[in-house]
């Protein structure tokens, strides 16, 4: 920017061909050509590529590892309730959203969360052996 100080001001607002609007003027455009037509974006590229290596190497396969953990207790959850993939997984994310709790609205939408783990229990009563058991 340097070099081309002088050649640059700001003027009267003026809209071009493309319909850009500007007031920027630049009077040495056939010597800056060069900048504009071929720029050295080697460092954008570089950080590119790790951004993209980090991503790859790093963040997908932590993403993969918790898919595949959301895909076993989804299974492991089907294997004591038959229910469809949809309610299993609102289940799994309702449960880890609330701390492995298992909210009011939940246990209101769930018909198998409502249910006693043996007869004759209270609701109550199981929630603390739930919670006790699950320490």
């Amino acid at each position: 920017m340097r070099r081309y100080a002088g050649c640059y001001r700001f003027g009267e607002l003026k809209t071009y061909e493309d319909g850009t609007r500007s007031n920027f003027i630049f009077s040495d455009y056939e010597d800056a050509r060069f900048a504009w037509r071929y720029p050295d974006l080697t460092e954008h590229v570089l950080y590119t590529s790790r951004v993209v290596e980090h991503t790859v190497r790093t963040e997908m396969a932590d993403e993969a590892r918790v898919l595949v953990m959301f895909q076993r207790a989804q299974q492991q959850l089907k294997e004591v309730v038959e229910m469809p993939d949809q309610d299993a997984s609102r289940i799994i994310r309702s449960l880890k959203e609330n701390g492995w709790q298992i909210s009011g609205k939940l246990k209101k939408t769930s018909r198998c969360l409502r249910m006693t783990p043996w007869p004759g229990a209270s609701s109550e009563r199981s929630d603390r052996h739930l919670r006790r058991n699950s320490e």
